[in-house]
């Protein structure tokens, strides 16, 4: 395989990516909305670091009440790795 496909799953199976996936494929959140999903900010900064710099997710600054805020949205191969995460979650559940 290719180094960029390493470093795409090696980004995909660390924790608290399908739950930020999952979040961000309801609508885009900020930072904060994500605290639910992965608790620790440095461990939150880091996962939606690695999911932008892959392509599984994008920012997008949002005018709420005349401010600016980033919020971080799903790509279309985002929703495509958490498809295939999901189906392996529920693969390995039938095991």
């Amino acid at each position: 395989m290719k180094r960029k496909t390493w470093r795409s799953l090696g980004v995909l199976g660390l924790p608290f990516i399908i739950e930020i996936l999952e979040s961000l494929n309801q609508g885009p959140r900020r930072f904060v909305d994500l605290k639910k999903e992965c608790p620790n900010d440095k461990t939150r900064a880091n996962r939606l670091k690695g999911l932008r710099k892959n392509g599984f997710i994008a920012t997008v600054i949002l005018e709420v009440r005349e401010q600016n805020f980033i919020h971080y949205c799903i790509t279309e191969k985002g929703k495509k790795a958490l498809k295939l995460l999901l189906q392996l979650e529920e693969l390995s559940k039938k095991q």
